[in-house]
């Protein structure tokens, strides 16, 4: 836990969005399953631990994301102005490193056999979602504390 100790506000907010929005994707997308599968409906047993799981997997990508984001923001920031082109090139860097963590993290989904693709893509797509809804709440908690 002290890991997440030396997050910003932000940071956390963020995570805790992530989490929940895949809390909610989590039914919304049995019930996707349930509704296209040609068998019986509500037979989930067999779809729900690899949707869980690649869920859970697409979670933990976006969460170490938004790690990694802060984390190269506060490098890049460190730098100064008097190191520009250092600072972009950094910037490049951190981004391609993310883009392949995540093309791992959707590739282990398709290797794996128990984890569904659908639940990974989901999972890391969270983020997407996640990033407004963070900023609705930090909005929210500034107001309040006005």
């Amino acid at each position: 836990m002290n890991l997440f100790s030396k997050l910003s506000k932000t940071a956390k907010i963020m995570i805790l969005s992530v989490v929940a929005v895949c809390f909610v994707l989590f039914p919304v997308g049995l019930l996707v399953i349930n509704l296209f599968k040609p068998s019986g409906v509500f037979e989930t047993l067999p779809e729900t631990l690899p949707y869980a799981l690649g869920l859970a997997l697409g979670a933990f990508c976006s969460v170490v994301k938004i790690v990694l984001i802060e984390n190269s923001l506060n490098r890049i920031v460190d730098l100064g102005e008097e190191e520009k082109d250092k600072a972009k090139l950094m910037g490049t860097a951190f981004y391609m490193g993310r883009s392949f963590f995540t093309i791992a993290v959707l590739a282990a989904g398709i290797i794996i056999p128990v984890v569904s693709i659908a639940g990974t893509v989901v999972g890391v797509l969270s983020l997407r979602i996640a990033a407004p809804l963070g900023h609705v709440i930090e909005m929210k908690l500034e107001k309040k504390a006005e």
